[in-house]
């Protein structure tokens, strides 16, 4: 179809994506007075992004916990790359913001409520029914909104105009292409299910990575932003990954997450131990742990656990239908598995005479340690001694990658030459530079919450104060 012959229509705001990120912008703009439409290349039946795949666990600041405490956090775990400004409106703005998702229907519980897994993190809240509630909870405000949204629509490309602005995005729906003219926010995910950029970026190995969140996640609003002169930001080699069930799906998994590994003793095909399990609650170390898997023979690993951990409920994974292995024996559970048996028996019998005296408690950093081991087990050293004996198999996936795109403090998107690209905004996981190698549990949920809001603020004044330049190529 030719650009003249090609059908405009005209909005104030545009945003891409129906995760939290493109819900917070969508209704934040509205607020605003702004007419807005929302995009989404997905069905209906698979609208939100990756934040209907997410535990809906919220990283903010809390009565034990302070901002600067989580923004302190964040740069010590980035290695001090974490854009500072970014980092700051995060977590002071983040009160604030699951204030407003509240007064938009979204049921927000305590910890210890219906997760006890998140019991001892720095996570003190969460959406109830998860990703898929949250969504559910934030969709019919939309319609409730008067703001349009089209799904089974796929953004193709920036539209540029002549002073280099972007006028709105070219798109491909049901009926063709459109033009649609308006200032644009990019809240279209990032790369994690397109196999080439994963390999591109990620390098060997990264083809086979389970992907947890959404199979439309393939990179569009990046790659379109790129060419049109936005500069990449971030730690693009590295990504966000977890202690996943082995038996999960390879793609759109979910939450087949192992959050109980630090009650479990971890080891590898080699029947050896490779990280300290209790190092720290699951919020911190889950990432890394995912990817220390990966680089394990098989890229798999086996959480082990007995019959005193069972009674008391210290394990579990989050799906009924993947329930733990059991077996009478150490050498039957390795046998079972493909692990090498006397290897496994040694790492055993090594753990259990090196555990001290100390009294365990799993609700805190209990200080039960081994002592003389490498790798230590730093806290929650319970003996694996009694049968029967338990096994979770376990691999590392992908949820997201930690590149993306270069904002400012106001979520508009800079060029190559960190000049504005007026009419151009991102927020949620398209944005870079906030996490890198490491990453803290539930922080992302509320990035996309935190810059979906302020990019839906800053995007409807911006489009209140002037007109949409004339496009060069509709």
């Amino acid at each position: 179809m030719n650009a003249i012959d090609r059908p405009i229509e005209r909005f104030d705001v545009i945003v891409v994506g129906t995760g939290l990120a493109g819900h917070a912008a969508a209704l934040s703009a509205r607020e605003q007075g702004a007419n807005v439409l929302v995009i989404d290349k997905a069905p209906e039946t698979s609208m939100g992004g990756n934040t209907r795949f997410s535990g809906g666990a919220l990283r903010t600041p809390s009565d034990s916990v302070s901002a600067d405490d989580l923004i302190n956090e964040l740069q010590q775990m980035s290695g001090g790359r974490a854009n500072p400004r970014l980092s700051r409106i995060l977590y002071q703005e983040a009160s604030d913001a699951l204030e407003w998702m509240r007064g938009h229907g979204v049921t927000i519980l305590h910890a210890e409520e219906e997760r006890p897994d998140f019991k001892g993190s720095k996570m003190p809240w969460h959406a109830k029914g998860n990703g898929y509630g949250l969504i559910a909870s934030l969709y019919p405000n939309l319609k409730s909104k008067g703001i349009n949204v089209r799904f089974e629509t796929k953004a193709l490309d920036l539209i540029v105009a002549s002073d280099g602005s972007i006028s709105g995005v070219r798109v491909r729906g049901k009926n063709g292409e459109t033009s649609l003219l308006g200032t644009v926010i990019l809240a279209s995910g990032n790369f994690q299910a397109n196999v080439e950029m994963r390999t591109r970026y990620l390098g060997k190995g990264a083809d086979a990575l389970i992907v947890r969140g959404s199979r439309y996640n393939t990179g569009d609003g990046l790659n379109m932003a790129i060419a049109a002169g936005a500069q990449s930001t971030g730690n693009w080699s590295d990504f966000h990954s977890a202690v996943l069930d082995f038996r999960s799906a390879a793609v759109e998994c979910g939450e087949t997450n192992i959050n109980t590994y630090p009650q479990t003793v971890m080891v590898n095909i080699e029947g050896n131990r490779f990280v300290d399990e209790g190092l720290d609650f699951f919020d911190t170390t889950y990432v890394t742990y995912g990817k220390a898997i990966l680089d394990q023979p098989g890229g798999r690993a086996f959480c082990l656990f007995d019959a005193k951990a069972a009674e008391r409920g210290l394990v579990y994974g989050l799906r009924e239908d993947f329930a733990p292995l059991q077996f009478g024996s150490l050498r039957r559970l390795a046998e079972a598995m493909g692990i090498d048996a006397n290897g496994l028996e040694k790492t055993i019998a090594d753990y259990n005479a090196a555990i001290g005296p100390e009294e365990f408690d799993p609700d805190k950093r209990d200080g039960k340690a081994t002592r003389g081991l490498t790798p230590p087990k730093s806290n929650w050293a319970l003996p694996l001694d009694t049968p029967p004996y338990f096994v979770l198999p376990v691999t590392g996936g992908i949820t997201f990658a930690f590149g993306g795109l270069k904002t400012d403090d106001r979520c508009r998107v800079l060029d190559t030459e960190d000049r504005v690209m007026p009419n151009l905004y991102a927020a949620g996981e398209i944005m870079g530079g906030l996490f890198y190698q490491k990453y803290p549990g539930g922080a992302s949920l509320v990035r996309s919450l935190v810059f979906g809001r302020l990019a839906g603020r800053n995007a409807a004044t911006a489009a209140k104060k002037s007109k949409q330049p004339q496009a060069a190529n509709q």
